[in-house]
């Protein structure tokens, strides 16, 4: 990972500063069968969104109403495209709640598709979109968009979206 500071951001933002990075990924993943919906992600989706009025983005807080899309949920501790090279027992110490004596490695979705992984309900945009979804920036950095004030600017996107208020409210 590389990072610089520019002397000016794309849109000017009172105290704060732009920070660009270049994030390189050059990893190995097992060779898996391709990824689909099995009936354990269905019934966790169900339980944790369709079934869930108060289900909504655990970054943002908005619903699907608001969103005018639907909610995603991320396999938080292993991913489907990882699970034929995962060491289960490692995983047993960050789930302790999970019925690891039913658990058969053969049939990893028992676990990946549960609950006790596929538990974060996000947007879309805090999911996968550029510059704000999980699986495109580093964890503290994402983390800082549940946390920050509602007053900060996070993202290039963001700052133009406040220029383009702040123009139309001029007008």
């Amino acid at each position: 990972m590389t990072g610089a500071n520019t002397a000016a951001a794309s849109v000017a933002v009172p105290g704060e500063h732009e920070q660009r990075l270049t994030i390189s990924i050059d990893v190995f993943v097992p060779d898996h069968p391709d990824r689909t919906t099995t009936p354990i992600f269905a019934a966790t989706r169900r339980k944790l969104i369709s079934n869930n009025p108060d289900a909504c983005c655990w970054v943002c807080g908005k619903t699907e109403a608001e969103l005018g899309q639907p909610l995603e949920l991320h396999h938080d501790l292993v991913e489907w495209c990882d699970s034929l090279g995962v060491a289960w027992e490692k995983v047993k110490i960050d789930a302790p709640d999970f019925d690891w004596a039913s658990f058969d490695p053969s049939k990893p979705e028992t676990f990946i598709d549960s609950e006790h992984n596929a538990y974060l309900v996000l947007c879309k945009k805090h999911h996968t979109g550029k510059d704000h979804g999980k699986h495109m920036l580093p964890e503290p950095i994402w983390r800082m968009q549940r946390y920050k004030r509602d007053d900060f600017v996070f993202s290039p996107d963001e700052a133009a979206a406040v220029a383009t208020a702040a123009l139309s409210a001029g007008s």
